[in-house]
């Protein structure tokens, strides 16, 4: 090399770099859009699903970003998320908007983006905010925000599984849950003309429902790829879940939220309001019913009969179902000490999931006289705000009803939501006899329980003369 000449040794370089580039070329040859086009690198991208499309949409401004950034978008992206936390401390809701946009621009496929900034407009930006409707305004924002981070990694299973959080606890669980769950049907931006926002509930159901059908996305997308945010069997679980909260839900906002879409801006007289009230009951206590019996179903053969893999002995795994009896227990545990494991690692996982509560209480709301005695206590309460004496009626049907559903079911005793609306109907019926100048007998149902739970009954009570002055 040392006896070529300066143009010589140009040459030799010029050379050996197209000589590079034609294996270069080979391997990296784009496809054409047919099957096994392309060069090794192409087609092992459509093997294995790694080309930018078949993680989710494209954006092109995002790419052009990326180029003009000449490789330092990582660079760029902390500078970004470093404003954008600064932003957020000063809450410059505007600026973090745009900041946001950006960052996503540069970081499209990294989940944890959406996730975070996601969770930051449903849950921390909406809770800056002293009007409802604006709480509700960024609660969307928040789910709109993953649903599109949904759109750009369509394989993630977590952030499917954040979409169906803003929809269902954030929505129904939280203390504004009986305005934003009215928002979720009659949206109070303008714009909608009193329907639902077509973005965000284009569906026009229930907030626990929509969050059902994004939880069971999240599922069928795990069976996929791994999700990282809990453990497997709690994951999915929520499908589920999100059945049982809304059979629970039509107990506690079910009537109202009917009756108010039934009335709508008409002005009824008091035979027309009453007949309204007793046909909406009506149609609320089988509709409640028909829920709870779904949820049971969902609870205890869709999730109930999903396999895990448990290791229950060192290097030994077996295929777990949460519904297993100890039939099936003896069998796969063959020697006793198997079987003794086996029994306990199936009794830790019910145990985590809470399985055998929600079985219980599915089974326990699925039955026609515990749908009568969660209605009759709902009909005491809106008797008593209306001063009526069939409030006292009402009152000793709903106590006799929750005192045969205890018996049936006596480990429903320490559930605290049962208990309460137990407490609540003899509470209802002590107060109307007190008005009445009454004092309680000496017998009656519920007084083992009352006695029993005397520790709850004052917050119970001013939760009852709370909601009974609250303007719905």
């Amino acid at each position: 090399m040392n006896n070529l000449t300066s143009q010589q040794r140009k040459f030799v370089y010029l050379g050996a770099i197209l000589l590079l580039l034609i294996p270069i070329i080979w391997l990296g040859m784009p496809a054409d859009g047919t099957p096994d086009s392309g060069g090794t690198i192409s087609r092992l991208r459509q093997q294995l699903d790694l080309g930018e499309s078949d993680l989710g949409d494209l954006d092109p401004s995002g790419a052009a970003m990326n180029l003009a950034l000449l490789g330092l978008r990582g660079v760029a992206a902390n500078i970004l998320w470093m404003q954008a936390d600064e932003q957020k401390n000063y809450k410059d809701w505007a600026e973090l908007r745009v900041t946001t946009e950006s960052i996503i621009r540069l970081q499209p496929h990294y989940v944890k983006v959406w996730e975070y900034n996601g969770w930051n407009l449903a849950f921390n930006v909406s809770a800056e905010w002293d009007a409802v409707p604006d709480r509700y305004f960024w609660v969307k924002e928040g789910g709109k925000f993953l649903q599109r981070g949904v759109e750009r990694n369509r394989r993630s299973p977590d952030l499917k599984w954040h979409v169906g959080r803003v929809y269902g606890p954030k929505i129904g669980l939280s203390d504004e849950a009986r305005f934003f769950r009215r928002y979720f049907y009659q949206d109070p931006d303008p714009q909608y003309a009193k329907g639902p926002d077509p973005e965000f509930n284009n569906a026009g159901e229930d907030n626990y429902l929509a969050a059902k059908r994004w939880f069971q996305v999240a599922n069928d997308a795990e069976k996929e790829q791994r999700q990282s945010i809990m453990d497997r069997s709690i994951f999915r679980s929520y499908p589920a879940r999100s059945q049982l909260d809304y059979a629970a839900a039509l107990y506690k906002y079910g009537f109202r939220e009917e009756y108010d879409r039934e009335v709508g801006d008409r002005k009824l007289t008091d035979e027309e309001a009453k007949a309204l009230e007793i046909r909406v009951r009506e149609k609320l206590k089988e509709q409640t019913r028909q829920a709870w019996a779904l949820g049971l179903e969902d609870w205890t053969i869709r999730y109930g009969q999903e396999l895990f893999a448990v290791e229950y002995l060192p290097g030994i795994i077996v295929q777990m179902r949460l519904e297993m009896g100890e039939d099936e227990i003896r069998s796969l545990g063959k020697s006793p000490d198997g079987i003794a494991q086996l029994r306990r690692a199936v009794d830790q996982y019910q145990k985590m999931n809470n399985y055998r509560y929600w079985r219980t209480r599915a089974l326990c709301e699925s039955e026609p006289e515990t749908a009568e005695a969660h209605w009759a206590l709902f009909a005491a309460g809106e008797e008593y705000r209306k001063q009526s004496p069939a409030a006292r009626t009402f009152a000793e049907q709903s106590m006799a009803l929750f005192e045969k559903t205890l018996e049936k079911y006596p480990e429903l005793r320490d559930e605290d939501n049962f208990v309460e609306e137990a407490l609540t109907s003899v509470l209802v019926w002590s107060l109307y006899m007190r008005l009445e100048g009454e004092k309680p007998p000496e017998m009656y149902p519920l007084k083992s329980l009352w006695e029993e739970k005397q520790e709850r009954v004052p917050e119970i009570e001013r939760r009852f003369e709370r909601d009974s002055r609250a303007a719905y």
